[in-house]
């Protein structure tokens, strides 16, 4: 495309960084003859990407920073009407949203920052009731290597060194809350054409990464990787999403029985906001996953597990004795 070829020409010879996967055709590599990674029975698993103490009084993606947020009140009564449920939440440890300018406090969304300590509380305390997994979603999910496009895809212009060194920060300040992810997905999904993200993901000390939906991440522009399996690629295991909350029920139902029949993960996906996006966690949606939960739950019974992907991690490290997490000594 036109478009591309455009960009690709700013970003090589004005930026001087390398074209995100998104827009790449010169990357062919393919991990599509993976093994995949079967658990003992299939998990499900709900995913919100975007957690961070940022109030609904932005207009950025990403929600949840008051408590009286409508998403956490609705959060806390689908947990109730569900508490088998599994929630994964790919959590940005120090947000900084597009609509806000930060020369003096760049730190105001942290969440090791003393003002959010009563927000870490609540999570930290609704994540010993229920079964709430806490994984990495960057630093800052913004980037200002390319002020042109895409502001939100922080990795998609990051060498591996400096990607490592972000990852690294990211694990500190999870740290300092109190904190320990074992996954982590990429903001806006992007990355590095020559895939080094996956391995500072690994030496990092990261075991799982979400690296692709259908048509983001790895699999951008083509499919280069399972949209039903986990797989080892590079030494860490890669979770698909595979079933937006924003589909039409039908779709939803006809990707679910298709999952459980190849004996996959189903991964079911949105955003951690209101009104943002389409899959957004909208009161329309918020219905839709209580509808879809118990239609799983009536359809299949308990030959579907729900549970987070760090459930899913530890089934499959104890079945395949996974070595993932190569960690290296480098300060952030």
């Amino acid at each position: 495309m036109l478009k591309d070829r455009v960009k690709t020409l700013f970003i090589r010879h004005i930026l001087r960084k390398q074209v995100p996967i998104s827009f790449s055709h010169t990357n062919q590599v393919s991990f599509l003859d993976a093994e995949p990674l079967i658990t003992d029975k299939v998990y499900c698993v709900l995913n919100f990407d975007d957690l961070s103490p940022v109030p609904d009084d932005s207009k950025y993606i990403g929600r949840g920073g008051a408590l009286t947020d409508f998403i956490n009140i609705k959060q806390e009564e689908l947990l109730k009407a569900f508490p088998f449920l599994g929630i994964t939440h790919f959590l940005i440890p120090n947000h900084l949203p597009a609509d806000r300018f930060y020369l003096f406090q760049k730190d105001k969304y942290a969440i090791a920052n003393k003002a959010n300590e009563n927000w870490l509380s609540y999570y930290k305390k609704l994540s010993a009731e229920y079964n709430i997994e806490f994984a990495s979603h960057g630093v800052y999910h913004r980037q200002t290597e390319n002020l042109l496009m895409a502001r939100h895809t922080e990795f998609a212009y990051l060498s591996y060194e400096a990607s490592l060194k972000r990852l690294q920060y990211s694990l500190q300040l999870f740290q300092q809350a109190g904190i320990k992810p074992i996954g982590f997905r990429a903001p806006g999904w992007d990355m590095n054409a020559d895939l080094s993200l996956i391995d500072a993901i690994r030496d990092a000390g990261f075991n799982y990464a979400g690296l692709c939906s259908y048509d983001g991440g790895l699999n951008s522009v083509k499919q280069r990787i399972s949209n039903y399996h986990p797989v080892m690629i590079k030494g860490i295991v890669n979770f698909p999403d595979n079933i937006n909350i924003d589909w039409p029920m039908e779709t939803i139902d006809q990707t679910v029985r298709k999952i459980v029949d190849m004996n996959g993960v189903i991964a079911i996906k949105g955003h951690f906001s209101k009104h943002t996006l389409t899959n957004s966690f909208s009161e329309t949606n918020y219905q839709k996953l209580k509808e879809l939960v118990k239609k799983i739950k009536d359809t299949y019974g308990s030959s579907v597990v729900f549970g987070t992907f760090r459930d899913v991690y530890n089934n499959l490290e104890g079945k395949y004795q996974l070595k993932t997490g190569k960690k290296v000594n480098k300060t952030a």
